[in-house]
Protein backbone atom coordinates (compact mmCIF):
# COMPACT_ATOMS: atom_id res chain seq x y z
CA UNK A 1 0.00 0.00 0.00
CA UNK A 2 1.49 3.46 -0.75
CA UNK A 3 2.47 5.63 1.77
CA UNK A 4 -0.06 8.28 2.32
CA UNK A 5 0.64 12.37 1.73
CA UNK A 6 0.07 15.41 2.62
CA UNK A 7 -2.89 16.55 -0.19
CA UNK A 8 -1.64 20.48 0.32
CA UNK A 9 1.22 21.43 1.89
CA UNK A 10 0.31 23.64 4.03
CA UNK A 11 -1.61 21.15 6.05
CA UNK A 12 1.56 19.82 6.94
CA UNK A 13 3.06 23.04 8.00
CA UNK A 14 0.10 24.25 9.79
CA UNK A 15 0.14 20.14 11.82
CA UNK A 16 3.65 20.41 12.78
CA UNK A 17 2.59 24.04 14.17
CA UNK A 18 -0.44 23.01 16.46
CA UNK A 19 2.34 20.48 17.62
CA UNK A 20 4.97 22.59 18.38
CA UNK A 21 2.36 25.24 19.70
CA UNK A 22 0.26 23.25 22.20
CA UNK A 23 -0.53 24.04 25.60
CA UNK A 24 2.32 23.72 26.95
CA UNK A 25 3.40 27.48 25.67
CA UNK A 26 0.23 27.97 27.94
CA UNK A 27 1.61 25.90 30.78
CA UNK A 28 5.41 26.30 30.70
CA UNK A 29 6.57 29.05 29.20
CA UNK A 30 4.72 32.29 31.23
CA UNK A 31 6.38 30.44 34.25
CA UNK A 32 10.25 30.19 32.76
CA UNK A 33 9.73 34.09 31.58
CA UNK A 34 8.81 34.85 35.30
CA UNK A 35 11.68 33.59 37.06
CA UNK A 36 14.05 34.09 34.44
CA UNK A 37 13.55 38.08 33.87
CA UNK A 38 10.81 38.46 31.98
CA UNK A 39 12.19 40.21 28.49
CA UNK A 40 15.80 38.55 29.30
CA UNK A 41 14.18 34.63 28.48
CA UNK A 42 12.68 35.89 25.45
CA UNK A 43 15.76 37.39 24.00
CA UNK A 44 17.43 34.25 25.33
CA UNK A 45 14.82 31.97 23.63
CA UNK A 46 15.30 33.91 20.29
CA UNK A 47 18.75 33.45 19.91
CA UNK A 48 17.83 29.92 20.67
CA UNK A 49 15.20 29.05 17.86
CA UNK A 50 17.64 30.22 15.48
CA UNK A 51 21.23 28.65 16.41
CA UNK A 52 19.45 25.43 17.49
CA UNK A 53 15.98 24.81 16.72
CA UNK A 54 16.11 25.58 12.81
CA UNK A 55 18.82 23.58 11.95
CA UNK A 56 17.72 20.19 14.45
CA UNK A 57 14.52 20.70 13.20
CA UNK A 58 15.62 20.58 9.30
CA UNK A 59 17.88 17.50 10.22
CA UNK A 60 14.71 15.57 11.47
CA UNK A 61 12.68 17.25 8.12
CA UNK A 62 15.45 15.94 5.73
CA UNK A 63 15.99 12.52 7.15
CA UNK A 64 12.02 12.43 7.52
CA UNK A 65 11.36 13.05 4.15
CA UNK A 66 13.79 10.68 2.79
CA UNK A 67 12.80 7.93 4.50
CA UNK A 68 9.13 8.27 3.28
CA UNK A 69 8.43 5.82 6.66
CA UNK A 70 8.16 6.46 10.42
CA UNK A 71 10.43 6.25 13.75
CA UNK A 72 11.77 2.83 12.96
CA UNK A 73 12.00 3.00 8.95
CA UNK A 74 13.70 6.23 9.12
CA UNK A 75 17.13 4.56 10.96
CA UNK A 76 17.65 2.61 7.79
CA UNK A 77 20.21 5.45 7.26
CA UNK A 78 22.42 4.00 10.18
CA UNK A 79 20.81 0.52 11.67
CA UNK A 80 22.75 -0.14 14.50
CA UNK A 81 20.52 2.93 15.96
CA UNK A 82 17.26 1.74 15.22
CA UNK A 83 16.92 1.85 19.09
CA UNK A 84 16.23 5.27 18.89
CA UNK A 85 13.21 5.13 16.90
CA UNK A 86 12.05 2.13 18.96
CA UNK A 87 12.74 4.12 22.40
CA UNK A 88 10.51 7.09 21.38
CA UNK A 89 7.73 5.21 20.25
CA UNK A 90 7.96 3.66 23.58
CA UNK A 91 8.18 6.91 24.93
CA UNK A 92 5.23 8.30 22.87
CA UNK A 93 3.07 5.35 23.93
CA UNK A 94 3.33 5.87 27.81
CA UNK A 95 2.83 10.17 27.10
CA UNK A 96 -0.39 9.22 25.31
CA UNK A 97 -1.40 7.03 28.53
CA UNK A 98 -1.29 10.10 31.01
CA UNK A 99 -1.19 12.83 28.48
CA UNK A 100 -5.13 12.61 27.29
CA UNK A 101 -5.92 12.66 30.90
CA UNK A 102 -5.15 16.36 30.91
CA UNK A 103 -7.18 16.72 28.31
CA UNK A 104 -10.21 15.12 30.26
CA UNK A 105 -9.32 17.47 32.93
CA UNK A 106 -9.86 20.65 30.71
CA UNK A 107 -13.10 18.87 29.47
CA UNK A 108 -14.18 18.74 33.19
CA UNK A 109 -13.78 22.64 33.79
CA UNK A 110 -15.60 23.29 30.89
CA UNK A 111 -18.15 21.69 31.80
CA UNK A 112 -18.30 23.37 35.19
CA UNK A 113 -17.75 26.72 33.53
CA UNK A 114 -21.74 26.96 32.33
CA UNK A 115 -22.96 27.07 36.12
CA UNK A 116 -24.28 30.19 37.39
CA UNK A 117 -21.30 30.90 39.46
CA UNK A 118 -18.11 29.29 39.16
CA UNK A 119 -17.51 26.36 41.37
CA UNK A 120 -14.02 27.65 42.06
CA UNK A 121 -15.13 30.97 42.78
CA UNK A 122 -16.49 30.26 46.32
CA UNK A 123 -16.21 28.38 49.41
CA UNK A 124 -19.91 26.94 49.47
CA UNK A 125 -19.81 24.29 48.24
CA UNK A 126 -19.84 20.49 49.76
CA UNK A 127 -16.64 19.83 49.24
CA UNK A 128 -14.89 22.86 50.66
CA UNK A 129 -13.43 22.85 54.26
CA UNK A 130 -13.92 25.21 57.19
CA UNK A 131 -10.66 26.61 56.09
CA UNK A 132 -11.27 27.11 52.41
CA UNK A 133 -10.30 30.81 51.40
CA UNK A 134 -12.81 32.37 48.36
CA UNK A 135 -10.16 34.13 45.99
CA UNK A 136 -12.43 36.44 44.65
CA UNK A 137 -13.70 37.96 48.22
CA UNK A 138 -10.20 37.82 50.18
CA UNK A 139 -8.33 40.25 48.18
CA UNK A 140 -5.01 39.85 50.77
CA UNK A 141 -4.16 35.76 49.76
CA UNK A 142 -1.75 35.32 47.56
CA UNK A 143 -1.41 32.72 44.85
CA UNK A 144 -0.17 29.28 44.78
CA UNK A 145 3.70 29.67 44.18
CA UNK A 146 5.18 26.46 42.73
CA UNK A 147 8.59 24.80 41.05
CA UNK A 148 8.22 22.43 38.63
CA UNK A 149 11.10 20.28 37.09
CA UNK A 150 9.08 18.01 35.06
CA UNK A 151 8.39 18.22 31.39
CA UNK A 152 4.60 19.14 31.75
CA UNK A 153 3.24 19.13 35.51
CA UNK A 154 5.22 17.21 38.56
CA UNK A 155 6.19 19.41 41.57
CA UNK A 156 3.30 21.45 43.15
CA UNK A 157 3.87 23.21 46.51
CA UNK A 158 0.94 25.04 47.62
CA UNK A 159 1.99 27.55 49.84
CA UNK A 160 0.26 30.39 51.11
CA UNK A 161 2.05 33.34 52.51
CA UNK A 162 -0.89 35.02 53.89
CA UNK A 163 -2.89 33.22 55.30
CA UNK A 164 -4.05 29.65 56.49
CA UNK A 165 -6.14 27.33 54.29
CA UNK A 166 -6.50 26.79 50.75
CA UNK A 167 -8.45 28.84 48.40
CA UNK A 168 -11.82 27.50 46.76
CA UNK A 169 -9.78 27.05 43.65
CA UNK A 170 -7.09 24.99 45.13
CA UNK A 171 -9.86 23.21 47.41
CA UNK A 172 -12.05 22.45 44.15
CA UNK A 173 -8.95 21.21 42.13
CA UNK A 174 -7.78 18.74 45.53
CA UNK A 175 -11.02 18.12 46.63
CA UNK A 176 -13.79 17.94 43.81
CA UNK A 177 -11.99 17.10 40.88
CA UNK A 178 -9.39 14.77 42.08
CA UNK A 179 -11.17 13.65 45.28
CA UNK A 180 -7.21 13.19 46.40
CA UNK A 181 -5.91 10.71 48.69
CA UNK A 182 -2.92 10.80 50.64
CA UNK A 183 -0.67 8.72 48.73
CA UNK A 184 0.16 6.18 46.11
CA UNK A 185 -0.05 3.47 48.52
CA UNK A 186 -3.70 4.03 48.27
CA UNK A 187 -5.12 5.03 45.00
CA UNK A 188 -9.08 4.87 45.70
CA UNK A 189 -12.15 4.09 43.15
CA UNK A 190 -12.17 5.71 39.86
CA UNK A 191 -13.21 8.97 39.73
CA UNK A 192 -16.24 8.45 37.53
CA UNK A 193 -17.07 12.28 36.02
CA UNK A 194 -13.41 11.83 34.69
CA UNK A 195 -13.71 8.58 33.04
CA UNK A 196 -16.70 9.59 31.42
CA UNK A 197 -14.43 12.83 30.20
CA UNK A 198 -11.30 10.62 29.35
CA UNK A 199 -14.42 7.93 27.26
CA UNK A 200 -15.07 11.65 25.41
CA UNK A 201 -11.48 12.38 25.05
CA UNK A 202 -10.46 9.38 23.12
CA UNK A 203 -13.81 9.18 21.10
CA UNK A 204 -12.69 12.97 19.71
CA UNK A 205 -9.20 11.71 18.92
CA UNK A 206 -10.55 8.39 17.13
CA UNK A 207 -12.66 10.54 14.71
CA UNK A 208 -9.82 12.97 14.20
CA UNK A 209 -7.31 10.05 12.92
CA UNK A 210 -9.03 6.88 12.09
CA UNK A 211 -9.41 8.39 8.50
CA UNK A 212 -5.67 9.28 7.83
CA UNK A 213 -3.89 12.72 7.67
CA UNK A 214 -6.19 13.89 5.05
CA UNK A 215 -8.95 14.33 7.53
CA UNK A 216 -7.03 14.77 10.22
CA UNK A 217 -4.79 17.57 8.38
CA UNK A 218 -8.25 19.79 7.98
CA UNK A 219 -9.11 19.17 11.58
CA UNK A 220 -6.17 21.12 12.81
CA UNK A 221 -6.81 24.38 10.76
CA UNK A 222 -9.67 24.09 13.62
CA UNK A 223 -7.69 23.58 16.39
CA UNK A 224 -4.94 26.00 15.21
CA UNK A 225 -6.75 28.45 14.24
CA UNK A 226 -9.60 28.80 16.88
CA UNK A 227 -6.49 29.28 20.00
CA UNK A 228 -4.56 32.34 17.23
CA UNK A 229 -8.74 33.92 17.64
CA UNK A 230 -9.49 33.20 21.31
CA UNK A 231 -5.74 34.76 22.33
CA UNK A 232 -6.24 37.72 20.10
CA UNK A 233 -9.82 38.57 22.13
CA UNK A 234 -7.57 37.59 25.23
CA UNK A 235 -5.14 40.16 24.54
CA UNK A 236 -7.52 42.98 23.43
CA UNK A 237 -10.27 42.12 26.59
CA UNK A 238 -6.75 42.20 28.70
CA UNK A 239 -5.33 45.30 27.53
CA UNK A 240 -8.65 47.62 28.32
CA UNK A 241 -8.32 46.28 31.90
CA UNK A 242 -6.68 48.67 34.43
CA UNK A 243 -3.40 46.85 35.51
CA UNK A 244 -2.78 44.99 32.17
CA UNK A 245 -0.13 47.24 31.29
CA UNK A 246 2.42 46.47 34.43
CA UNK A 247 1.48 42.71 33.40
CA UNK A 248 2.97 43.59 30.29
CA UNK A 249 5.71 45.95 31.39
CA UNK A 250 7.13 42.85 33.59
CA UNK A 251 7.04 40.30 30.43
CA UNK A 252 9.01 42.64 28.15
CA UNK A 253 11.08 44.82 29.95
CA UNK A 254 14.91 43.10 30.40
CA UNK A 255 16.71 42.22 33.32
CA UNK A 256 19.46 41.59 31.87
CA UNK A 257 21.30 41.10 35.20
CA UNK A 258 19.81 37.57 34.95
CA UNK A 259 21.45 37.12 31.78
CA UNK A 260 25.15 36.12 33.73
CA UNK A 261 23.15 32.65 35.37
CA UNK A 262 23.84 30.13 33.39
CA UNK A 263 20.39 28.73 34.72
CA UNK A 264 18.11 30.70 32.10
CA UNK A 265 20.57 29.74 29.02
CA UNK A 266 19.96 26.04 29.44
CA UNK A 267 16.30 26.58 30.06
CA UNK A 268 15.76 28.77 26.97
CA UNK A 269 17.66 26.83 24.50
CA UNK A 270 16.08 22.98 26.31
CA UNK A 271 12.57 24.96 25.69
CA UNK A 272 13.11 26.16 22.02
CA UNK A 273 14.40 23.07 20.94
CA UNK A 274 11.39 20.74 22.99
CA UNK A 275 8.79 23.04 22.15
CA UNK A 276 9.28 22.27 18.63
CA UNK A 277 9.18 18.73 19.61
CA UNK A 278 12.57 17.81 18.65
CA UNK A 279 13.21 14.07 19.47
CA UNK A 280 9.63 13.36 20.17
CA UNK A 281 8.93 12.12 16.63
CA UNK A 282 6.27 14.36 15.83
CA UNK A 283 8.42 16.40 12.68
CA UNK A 284 9.98 12.83 11.49
CA UNK A 285 7.24 11.14 11.23
CA UNK A 286 5.01 14.23 9.82
CA UNK A 287 7.72 14.52 7.09
CA UNK A 288 7.36 11.27 5.92
CA UNK A 289 4.27 12.11 4.55
CA UNK A 290 5.73 14.85 1.98
CA UNK A 291 6.84 14.68 -1.57
CA UNK A 292 10.42 13.95 -1.68
CA UNK A 293 11.00 17.70 -3.76
CA UNK A 294 9.80 19.45 -0.73
CA UNK A 295 12.05 22.06 0.41
CA UNK A 296 12.64 21.40 4.14
CA UNK A 297 14.97 24.56 4.34
CA UNK A 298 12.10 26.77 3.89
CA UNK A 299 9.73 24.88 6.27
CA UNK A 300 11.84 24.84 8.92
CA UNK A 301 12.14 28.61 8.56
CA UNK A 302 8.89 28.73 8.56
CA UNK A 303 8.10 26.57 10.90
CA UNK A 304 10.51 28.08 13.69
CA UNK A 305 9.75 31.35 12.78
CA UNK A 306 5.91 31.43 13.38
CA UNK A 307 6.52 28.90 16.62
CA UNK A 308 8.62 31.62 18.18
CA UNK A 309 6.04 35.04 17.13
CA UNK A 310 3.30 32.84 18.12
CA UNK A 311 4.83 31.81 22.05
CA UNK A 312 5.89 35.78 22.26
CA UNK A 313 2.30 36.63 21.21
CA UNK A 314 0.60 34.32 23.67
CA UNK A 315 2.61 35.46 26.19
CA UNK A 316 1.01 38.93 25.88
CA UNK A 317 -2.24 38.01 26.35
CA UNK A 318 -1.27 35.97 29.50
CA UNK A 319 0.68 38.88 31.38
CA UNK A 320 -2.25 41.10 30.17
CA UNK A 321 -4.70 38.93 32.19
CA UNK A 322 -1.99 38.53 35.17
CA UNK A 323 -1.34 42.08 35.29
CA UNK A 324 -4.78 43.06 35.86
CA UNK A 325 -5.85 40.31 38.25
CA UNK A 326 -2.49 41.20 40.03
CA UNK A 327 -3.95 45.22 40.39
CA UNK A 328 -7.30 43.89 41.77
CA UNK A 329 -5.98 41.67 44.12
CA UNK A 330 -3.26 43.70 45.45
CA UNK A 331 -0.32 41.68 44.87
CA UNK A 332 2.59 41.55 42.55
CA UNK A 333 2.83 39.64 38.86
CA UNK A 334 5.39 37.70 40.35
CA UNK A 335 3.14 36.10 42.79
CA UNK A 336 1.93 34.32 39.73
CA UNK A 337 4.75 32.17 39.44
CA UNK A 338 3.29 28.80 39.06
CA UNK A 339 3.96 25.87 36.42
CA UNK A 340 2.45 22.60 35.90
CA UNK A 341 -0.72 21.76 37.20
CA UNK A 342 -0.96 24.22 39.57
CA UNK A 343 -1.07 26.86 36.99
CA UNK A 344 -3.40 25.33 34.48
CA UNK A 345 -5.54 23.87 36.88
CA UNK A 346 -5.76 26.23 40.28
CA UNK A 347 -3.93 29.88 38.77
CA UNK A 348 -5.73 29.98 35.34
CA UNK A 349 -9.05 29.38 36.67
CA UNK A 350 -8.34 31.83 39.76
CA UNK A 351 -7.46 34.52 37.24
CA UNK A 352 -10.70 33.85 36.06
CA UNK A 353 -13.31 34.49 38.52
CA UNK A 354 -11.61 38.47 38.58
CA UNK A 355 -12.71 38.92 34.87
CA UNK A 356 -15.92 40.42 34.02
CA UNK A 357 -18.48 37.89 32.92
CA UNK A 358 -16.21 34.67 34.33
CA UNK A 359 -18.10 31.90 32.77
CA UNK A 360 -17.79 33.41 29.33
CA UNK A 361 -13.74 33.71 30.22
CA UNK A 362 -13.75 30.30 31.55
CA UNK A 363 -15.47 28.38 28.75
CA UNK A 364 -13.12 30.28 25.88
CA UNK A 365 -10.12 29.27 28.11
CA UNK A 366 -10.75 25.80 28.58
CA UNK A 367 -11.64 25.65 25.01
CA UNK A 368 -8.69 26.78 24.02
CA UNK A 369 -6.69 24.53 25.83
CA UNK A 370 -8.50 21.90 24.58
CA UNK A 371 -7.73 22.29 21.25
CA UNK A 372 -4.64 22.82 21.82
CA UNK A 373 -4.08 19.33 23.36
CA UNK A 374 -5.98 18.09 20.36
CA UNK A 375 -2.84 19.28 17.84
CA UNK A 376 -0.72 17.71 20.65
CA UNK A 377 -2.61 14.81 20.78
CA UNK A 378 -3.35 13.78 17.14
CA UNK A 379 0.39 13.61 15.86
CA UNK A 380 1.40 11.45 18.85
CA UNK A 381 -0.92 8.70 17.41
CA UNK A 382 0.03 8.99 13.62
CA UNK A 383 3.68 8.38 15.46
CA UNK A 384 1.96 5.25 16.83
CA UNK A 385 0.50 4.33 13.56
CA UNK A 386 3.32 4.91 11.87
CA UNK A 387 5.95 2.96 13.83
CA UNK A 388 3.53 0.11 13.74
CA UNK A 389 3.24 0.34 9.66
CA UNK A 390 7.52 0.25 9.23
CA UNK A 391 7.34 -3.04 10.83
CA UNK A 392 3.90 -4.47 9.78
CA UNK A 393 3.62 -2.93 6.69
CA UNK A 394 -0.16 -4.46 5.45
CA UNK A 395 -1.41 -3.02 8.78
CA UNK A 396 -1.89 0.05 6.89
CA UNK A 397 -5.07 -1.67 5.24
CA UNK A 398 -6.62 -2.15 8.17
CA UNK A 399 -5.76 1.37 10.07
CA UNK A 400 -9.25 1.90 11.65
CA UNK A 401 -8.57 -1.21 14.03
CA UNK A 402 -4.73 -0.50 14.76
CA UNK A 403 -5.41 2.92 15.98
CA UNK A 404 -8.73 1.44 17.55
CA UNK A 405 -5.81 -1.23 19.34
CA UNK A 406 -3.83 1.62 20.38
CA UNK A 407 -6.08 4.22 21.94
CA UNK A 408 -7.49 1.00 23.67
CA UNK A 409 -4.37 0.24 25.18
CA UNK A 410 -4.03 4.19 26.22
CA UNK A 411 -7.17 4.29 27.82
CA UNK A 412 -6.80 1.07 30.09
CA UNK A 413 -3.75 2.48 31.10
CA UNK A 414 -5.41 5.71 31.37
CA UNK A 415 -8.01 4.56 34.14
CA UNK A 416 -5.27 4.13 36.79
CA UNK A 417 -4.68 7.92 36.22
CA UNK A 418 -8.31 9.11 37.05
CA UNK A 419 -8.47 7.44 40.55
CA UNK A 420 -8.55 9.13 43.33
CA UNK A 421 -4.65 8.99 44.33
CA UNK A 422 -4.17 9.11 40.15
CA UNK A 423 -2.74 12.15 40.28
CA UNK A 424 0.57 10.51 42.19
CA UNK A 425 0.88 7.99 39.21
CA UNK A 426 -0.05 10.52 36.41
CA UNK A 427 3.42 12.91 38.04
CA UNK A 428 5.48 9.81 38.25
CA UNK A 429 4.55 9.06 34.49
CA UNK A 430 5.16 12.62 33.84
CA UNK A 431 8.40 12.73 36.32
CA UNK A 432 10.46 9.81 34.00
CA UNK A 433 8.54 9.03 30.28
CA UNK A 434 11.17 11.43 28.66
CA UNK A 435 13.81 11.57 31.43
CA UNK A 436 16.70 11.18 30.29
CA UNK A 437 15.62 9.82 27.04
CA UNK A 438 14.60 13.01 25.69
CA UNK A 439 17.37 14.72 26.07
CA UNK A 440 19.72 11.64 25.03
CA UNK A 441 17.98 10.65 21.83
CA UNK A 442 18.35 14.23 20.74
CA UNK A 443 21.87 14.82 21.26
CA UNK A 444 22.48 11.26 19.65
CA UNK A 445 20.24 12.13 16.48
CA UNK A 446 22.40 15.27 16.02
CA UNK A 447 25.62 12.82 16.48
CA UNK A 448 24.50 9.91 14.25
CA UNK A 449 23.46 12.18 11.35
CA UNK A 450 25.99 14.38 11.75
CA UNK A 451 29.14 12.18 12.26
CA UNK A 452 28.27 8.65 11.59
CA UNK A 453 25.75 9.26 8.82
CA UNK A 454 27.80 12.32 7.51
CA UNK A 455 26.50 15.93 6.36
CA UNK A 456 28.21 15.08 2.91
CA UNK A 457 25.95 12.27 1.99
CA UNK A 458 23.11 14.45 4.01
CA UNK A 459 23.86 17.30 1.67
CA UNK A 460 23.61 14.37 -1.61
CA UNK A 461 20.21 13.60 -0.15
CA UNK A 462 19.16 17.26 -0.09
CA UNK A 463 20.08 17.54 -3.75
CA UNK A 464 18.07 14.31 -4.81
CA UNK A 465 15.23 15.78 -3.17
CA UNK A 466 14.91 19.49 -4.24
CA UNK A 467 18.40 20.28 -5.93
CA UNK A 468 19.05 23.23 -3.79
CA UNK A 469 22.07 23.60 -1.81
CA UNK A 470 21.24 25.02 1.62
CA UNK A 471 23.94 27.50 3.28
CA UNK A 472 26.89 26.19 4.71
CA UNK A 473 26.00 27.47 8.68
CA UNK A 474 23.47 24.71 9.06
CA UNK A 475 25.46 21.73 8.25
CA UNK A 476 28.04 23.43 10.98
CA UNK A 477 25.50 23.86 13.45
CA UNK A 478 24.16 20.24 12.99
CA UNK A 479 27.65 19.03 13.43
CA UNK A 480 29.30 20.83 16.16
CA UNK A 481 27.01 23.56 17.42
CA UNK A 482 23.56 21.49 18.31
CA UNK A 483 25.09 18.37 19.90
CA UNK A 484 27.30 20.28 22.04
CA UNK A 485 24.27 21.97 23.27
CA UNK A 486 22.77 18.44 23.50
CA UNK A 487 25.14 17.40 25.21
CA UNK A 488 24.99 20.35 27.95
CA UNK A 489 21.27 20.03 27.86
CA UNK A 490 21.53 15.81 28.62
CA UNK A 491 24.19 16.68 31.24
CA UNK A 492 22.10 19.83 33.03
CA UNK A 493 18.57 17.14 32.86
CA UNK A 494 20.44 14.78 35.05
CA UNK A 495 22.21 17.62 37.32
CA UNK A 496 19.07 18.96 38.23
CA UNK A 497 17.62 15.72 38.63
CA UNK A 498 15.52 15.15 41.78
CA UNK A 499 13.57 12.23 43.44
CA UNK A 500 9.65 12.66 42.77
CA UNK A 501 7.48 14.57 44.50
CA UNK A 502 3.84 16.19 44.46
CA UNK A 503 3.13 18.98 46.93
CA UNK A 504 4.36 17.59 50.22
CA UNK A 505 4.13 14.15 49.64
CA UNK A 506 7.16 12.37 48.90
CA UNK A 507 7.51 9.11 47.02
CA UNK A 508 8.55 6.07 48.73
CA UNK A 509 11.80 4.35 47.32
CA UNK A 510 9.84 1.88 45.69
CA UNK A 511 8.23 3.96 43.63
CA UNK A 512 10.68 5.70 42.39
CA UNK A 513 12.15 2.62 41.25
CA UNK A 514 8.74 2.04 38.98
CA UNK A 515 10.05 5.84 38.55
CA UNK A 516 13.32 4.19 37.06
CA UNK A 517 11.51 0.92 35.27
CA UNK A 518 9.30 3.53 33.10
CA UNK A 519 12.29 6.00 32.56
CA UNK A 520 14.24 2.74 31.73
CA UNK A 521 11.77 1.18 28.98
CA UNK A 522 12.20 3.84 26.75
CA UNK A 523 16.10 3.56 26.91
CA UNK A 524 16.81 -0.27 26.97
CA UNK A 525 16.29 -0.73 23.34
CA UNK A 526 18.84 1.81 21.68
CA UNK A 527 21.86 -0.33 23.57
CA UNK A 528 20.20 -3.92 22.95
CA UNK A 529 19.49 -3.03 19.14
CA UNK A 530 22.64 -1.46 19.05
CA UNK A 531 24.41 -5.01 19.84
CA UNK A 532 21.93 -7.41 18.22
CA UNK A 533 22.63 -5.66 14.91
CA UNK A 534 26.31 -5.28 15.56
CA UNK A 535 26.38 -9.61 15.93
CA UNK A 536 24.34 -9.76 12.91
CA UNK A 537 26.54 -7.90 10.63
CA UNK A 538 29.07 -9.87 8.97
CA UNK A 539 32.75 -9.29 9.79
CA UNK A 540 35.61 -10.94 11.08
CA UNK A 541 36.59 -7.88 13.80
CA UNK A 542 34.68 -5.64 15.96
CA UNK A 543 36.06 -2.79 13.44
CA UNK A 544 35.02 -4.38 10.44
CA UNK A 545 31.45 -5.13 11.79
CA UNK A 546 30.98 -1.20 13.03
CA UNK A 547 32.07 -0.17 9.86
CA UNK A 548 30.04 -1.85 7.71
CA UNK A 549 26.79 -1.85 10.06
CA UNK A 550 27.22 2.02 9.94
CA UNK A 551 26.55 2.10 6.24
CA UNK A 552 22.81 2.78 5.14
CA UNK A 553 21.35 -0.21 4.12
CA UNK A 554 19.43 -0.91 0.74
CA UNK A 555 15.63 0.08 2.03
CA UNK A 556 17.34 3.92 2.63
CA UNK A 557 18.33 4.26 -1.08
CA UNK A 558 15.31 2.83 -3.03
CA UNK A 559 13.21 4.23 -0.79
CA UNK A 560 14.20 7.91 -1.41
CA UNK A 561 14.11 7.65 -5.09
CA UNK A 562 10.40 6.46 -5.42
CA UNK A 563 8.77 9.54 -6.58
CA UNK A 564 12.48 11.70 -7.24
CA UNK A 565 12.81 12.57 -11.03
CA UNK A 566 15.11 9.53 -12.13
CA UNK A 567 17.71 12.11 -14.08
CA UNK A 568 17.81 14.05 -10.97
CA UNK A 569 18.15 11.06 -8.53
CA UNK A 570 20.74 8.96 -11.08
CA UNK A 571 23.15 12.23 -11.08
CA UNK A 572 23.25 12.10 -7.52
CA UNK A 573 24.10 8.75 -6.71
CA UNK A 574 27.41 8.87 -5.14
CA UNK A 575 29.58 6.20 -6.54
CA UNK A 576 31.55 3.98 -4.29
CA UNK A 577 34.39 1.33 -4.84
CA UNK A 578 33.25 -1.28 -3.06
CA UNK A 579 31.30 -4.40 -4.70
CA UNK A 580 28.23 -4.39 -2.18
CA UNK A 581 27.24 -0.34 -2.69
CA UNK A 582 27.52 -1.42 -6.78
CA UNK A 583 25.26 -3.54 -6.53
CA UNK A 584 23.04 -1.56 -4.18
CA UNK A 585 23.21 1.09 -7.08
CA UNK A 586 22.26 -1.35 -9.75
CA UNK A 587 19.00 -2.59 -7.76
CA UNK A 588 18.52 1.47 -7.54
CA UNK A 589 18.40 1.82 -11.46
CA UNK A 590 16.67 -0.91 -12.09
CA UNK A 591 13.77 -0.02 -9.79
CA UNK A 592 13.98 3.86 -11.32
CA UNK A 593 13.60 2.22 -15.23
Amino acid sequence: MAHERWRHHLDYLITILGSSIASGVFIKFPYFCMRNGGGAYIIVFSIFTILAAIPCVFLEMVIGQFSQGGLIKVWNLCPPFKGIGVGIVISTWLYNCYYNVIFSWFLFYAYNSFFSTLPWSHCDNPWNTPECISGVNDVNATFPNVTDNTILGGTVNFTNSSVAGMTSAEEFWKFQVLEITDGLGYLGTIRWPLAGCLVVTYVIVYLCVFKGINVSAKIVYVTVGVPYILVTVFLIRGCLLPGAMDGIYFYIYPQFQKLQEPKIWIEGCRFSLFSMGIAMGYIITLSGHNKSNNNCFRDAIVVCVVDLVSTVFVGFSFFAIVGHVAYKSGVTVEAFESSGFNLGFIVFPEILTYLPLPQLWSVLTFVTLMTLEIDSMVPTVDILMEAFVDIFPTAARRRWLVIGGILLSNFLMGLVHITQGGIYVLTLFDWYAYFPSLALYAMLECVVVGWCYGTERLEEDIAIMWGKSIPRIIMIAIRFICPVLMLIIFCYSLYSYRPPKYGDYIYRPWATGVGWMISSASILPFPVLFLWTLYKTPGNTLKEKLRQSFKPNTHWRLQSAEDTPCDVALQNVPEDEEEDEEEDEDRRKDSLL
